[in-house]
């Protein structure tokens, strides 16, 4: 396995390289990210991910000096902030939409499963989710009354996402 999620996360325009390079031009993509994630209080375990006996060398070598980002590396943020407001919609699992739902429906959980999908440019996990869900809970259910992006702090427009989310995951089967 690749570092964070099968090395999707390293892959980044050359444009956010170059800054990130620029910063430290000995330090890994994947360095970059582990050391965000040790700047964490709240995260205590890291699973790095390695399929060659180089990338667990720099791994290793990346957590050895424990050093998280600095004020000016902050640069890393915004560079994964353009990343996710791309392709993910802005769901903060308030919850609202919830008790509004008709067929009560788990938005929450279905547009989480949708960024999901999208961020990994469809990926597997979404989808057996999705068929592991009794039929009427699948994003398929919704019936489009909008009740719940009427109560949404985002403005999301869950039922055309859900809609779309159908759509991507081809058809009602799922």
């Amino acid at each position: 396995m690749e570092p964070f999620r099968g090395g999707q996360l390293e892959s980044l325009k050359s444009e956010d390289e170059a800054k990130l390079k620029a910063l430290g031009p000995e330090e890994g993509i994947p360095a970059w990210a582990f050391r965000f994630l040790l700047g964490i209080p709240e995260v205590k375990m890291i699973l790095t991910g390695a399929s060659s006996f180089d990338q667990l060398k720099d791994n290793i070598e990346t957590f050895k000096a424990e050093k998280t980002l600095s004020e000016k590396e902050e640069v890393l943020v915004s560079i994964a902030d353009e990343m996710v407001k791309k392709i993910a919609l802005p769901c903060t699992a308030c919850g609202y939409c919830l008790s509004h739902c008709p067929k009560e429906l788990n938005s929450l959980n279905l547009l989480s499963l949708y960024n999901e999908h999208f961020f990994t440019g469809g990926g597997f996990i979404a989808p057996f989710a999705i068929m592991a869900m009794p039929d009427d809970k699948k994003p398929v259910a919704c019936v489009g009354c909008k009740h719940c992006a009427e109560v949404c702090p985002q403005q999301i427009k869950i039922s055309e996402a859900l809609a779309d989310f159908t759509e991507k995951l081809n058809g009602p089967r799922f």
